[in-house]
């Protein structure tokens, strides 16, 4: 896995805040996504920090987006939990690895950091939302077949 888990947890939970601004408590996402529920709350402070999430807390409180999902990206989310360098590095981990001391991996490494990086900067979490609306029609689908 090139990412952490809570990255993976904040994607999928990020994908299932409703667009319409209203909260989601932390441990309804984490009942319905089947994560664990504090750590999914903690995941989801990290997010408030970064200014992705807002959050309040009582009864009709929760989290939301802080701006519409279209206007977040996974870079974003994937720079909050990781740190900014997440994709910077040797990928054998040698400290001196550079154009002028490459490492074995360092062109090929290069060029799957490049599609990555601009994969994630034009990924948003609407296009997860609508990923996952289409594996929940085809789930549909499939289950209606077999009755």
């Amino acid at each position: 896995m090139l990412f952490s888990t809570a990255t993976g947890y904040a994607l999928r939970a990020l994908a299932a805040l409703p667009e319409d601004g209203t909260f989601s408590l932390a441990k309804d996402l984490a009942s319905r996504l089947e994560l664990p529920g504090p750590y999914l709350a903690k995941i989801l402070q990290g997010l408030v920090q970064a200014d992705i999430l807002e959050s309040v807390r009582g009864p009709k409180g929760g989290f939301r987006l802080t701006r519409p999902s279209h206007r977040i990206t996974v870079g974003e989310v994937v720079a909050a939990l990781e740190g900014p360098e997440a994709m910077e590095g040797c990928i054998m981990g040698f400290p001196t690895c550079g154009g002028d001391h490459p490492c074995p991996l360092h062109d090929a490494w290069g060029a799957v950091k490049a599609q990555v990086s601009t994969s994630m900067t034009e990924a948003t979490i609407r296009d997860l939302q609508l990923m996952d609306l289409r594996h929940q029609k085809e789930a549909l689908g499939r289950s209606l077949k077999r009755s």
